[in-house]
């Protein structure tokens, strides 16, 4: 039976720089009024499991009250290094097996940059589904390979999937990437065998800072799995995020799954 997965950044209180949102109303910004959309536009998702990015601690209590009254089990990883916010996940129809949170050592002497990934194993219908969720690290465009914090991080993601004691029979990597289509973070894991939702859509665009709409979130698959992507809402180079009617400044990334 098919189930779809979204996979969005919410964008947390405390990074919220009113100069850096000049098109947005200055109420879209204030968290009594942007908490309470962020959960309305999450129920309003129907999705079967949703993978959040930058949920702070009263958000996510927020978005459990309210997601539970619709069936939804919700779990929170926080980021490390004394970081505000962390990834979370909420799934109904879905049986969690394992929950796992991975601290990326990601700095030249194995320290660590906070940002992390989390790992959860399902039962659905007979089948087992691997999920990470996760924020990587932005890396300057030039950055090279090896010093870019987002490619070492996902590239222990990957190991920590591979180190699976259960072998699933499908894994899916979302989250906030931090990269384009063609980065080496991308190209990294298609290299292990995964493919991207998206990659049919060309004019998806799920954020547009600086004015300059991008792709940046992406959900990647391998397995037995086989996906059908949903467009996101059309994000253009004026289209003002947050807003009244997209609380965060990333929009939501949706793909339907079925097994092969």
């Amino acid at each position: 039976m098919p189930f779809t997965l979204t996979t969005w950044n919410i964008l947390a209180t405390a990074y919220i720089r009113r100069a850096w949102y000049p098109r947005t109303p200055r109420i879209v910004l204030d968290p009594v009024w942007r908490v309470p959309a962020l959960v309305g536009h999450a129920r309003e998702l129907g999705t079967d499991i949703l993978c959040l990015q930058e949920v702070e601690l009263d958000v996510f209590s927020a978005l459990q009250a309210g997601m539970a009254e619709l069936g939804y089990s919700g779990s929170l990883a926080m980021k490390g290094e004394q970081r505000p916010d962390g990834c979370a996940t909420f799934f109904r129809g879905f049986t969690l097996l394992t929950d796992r949170r991975i601290v990326y050592a990601d700095g030249a002497s194995g320290s660590a940059s906070g940002n992390i990934a989390q790992l959860l194993l399902f039962e659905y219908q007979g089948k087992r589904l691997g999920v990470a969720n996760t924020h990587l690290k932005w890396d300057p465009p030039e950055t090279p390979r090896d010093r870019q914090l987002g490619y070492r991080q996902i590239r222990q993601a990957i190991e920590a999937l591979r180190q699976e004691a259960d072998s699933p029979d499908g894994q899916i990597v979302c989250g906030d990437l931090n990269v384009a289509p063609d980065s080496d973070v991308a190209e990294a894991m298609l290299a292990e065998g995964f493919d991207y939702a998206h990659r049919q859509c060309p004019g998806a665009r799920t954020c547009n800072s600086k004015k300059q709409p991008k792709l940046i979130d992406h959900v990647f698959y391998r397995g037995s799995l086989r996906a059908r992507p949903i467009l996101p809402a059309e994000v253009g180079a004026e289209t003002p995020l947050p807003s009244l009617e997209q609380p965060s400044d990333h929009v939501p990334l949706t793909a339907q799954f079925d097994w092969a």
